[in-house]
């Protein structure tokens, strides 16, 4: 169970580090709101989860000799501080951008901000006292504790995230806070499931299954801003708009595809139209239906050819 604890550590930081570093490219290159927003909290997780994985290491190559020497407790010292921060910053930029995406007036938007703030602070006190107290200066034992329970504990939060990506998905009015919000939803709530594996599998060992969850929502991340870069910036061929008129769209059908071609979201659609964001959704998912397609890149493709 150790080795498999250890590539599953190896396995999903690779994984996280190599999608940080894939959205920070397109940071570089497009500079648009996604990629900023999303590094926000893709960075800490990236930077914990390689912390995890280099105190994983170190503790299994080093002697016991150098375990026990000044300059490694100084080492754990600092990394366990460093692990308690990272985790906080983690959960902070996450809650406020799953707030900011949330289709919720700005005074709902501002409580929810202060009360999980005031919960993820309480958190990272709370983490502090017990770690620190626990390990009674034994700032190796402290590390341990750190590496593997606090993130653990942590992803808590990331289960009332997916909750409330529930409640508010169906009161969407763009497809980009749809897609995000169910994105949240599919990869927080097999946390369910996974906190008693955990508890019962791996409760020892630095790796845990509620890591899978990071992973993917890092990859569902990755997908997301990899597709608005290439509907955005990439999508320059024409689009043959008069193809669709050989699958049986109506007139209105006509003119939402029309808007989609350049580029609109379903609220800005609504609006030029003067009909409701739910409609154009069923507007749109009839479309996809006619066209026999299920997302905006296939539907392009499709009227490129």
């Amino acid at each position: 169970m150790v080795i498999l604890s250890d590539i599953l550590l190896f396995l999903t930081t690779a994984l996280i580090v190599s999608i940080t570093c894939l959205c920070i490219l397109l940071r570089v290159r497009v500079s648009d709101r996604y990629t900023g927003s999303f590094l926000t909290f893709l960075v800490p997780l990236c930077l914990q989860m390689c912390l995890v994985t280099l105190a994983t290491y170190l503790s299994n190559i080093l002697e016991a000799e150098v375990l026990s020497s000044f300059s490694y407790q100084t080492f754990c010292l600092g990394a366990t501080l460093v692990s308690i921060i990272l985790t906080t910053i983690l959960l902070l930029m996450m809650s406020r951008y799953l707030i900011q995406v949330l289709p919720a007036d700005e005074k709902q938007k501002r409580l929810g901000n202060r009360i999980l703030s005031l919960l993820i602070l309480l958190f990272f006190l709370i983490s502090l006292w017990v770690i620190i107290a626990k390990s009674k200066g034994d700032w190796v034992l402290a590390l341990s504790d750190t590496i593997k329970g606090h993130l653990f504990s942590a992803s808590m939060f990331m289960l009332i995230h997916g909750i409330l990506a529930i409640i508010f998905v169906k009161k969407t009015t763009t497809w980009e806070e749809e897609r995000l919000l169910k994105g949240i939803r599919n990869t927080f709530l097999p946390l369910i499931l996974l906190f008693p594996l955990d508890l019962i599998f791996f409760r020892t060992l630095p790796f845990k299954l509620v890591y899978l969850c990071f992973a993917a929502l890092s990859v569902h991340l990755y997908y997301f801003i990899s597709r608005q870069y290439f509907l955005t910036y990439e999508a320059k061929e024409p689009l043959h708009i008069e193809k669709a008129s050989h699958y049986g769209l109506s007139a209105r059908e006509q003119e939402v595809l029309q808007l989609l071609a350049k580029g609109l979201s379903n609220q800005e659609i609504a609006k030029t139209l003067y009909i409701s964001p739910n409609t154009v959704k069923t507007h749109i998912k009839n479309i996809y239906g006619k066209l026999k397609v299920n997302n905006r890149l296939k539907l392009f493709s499709l009227l490129k050819q």
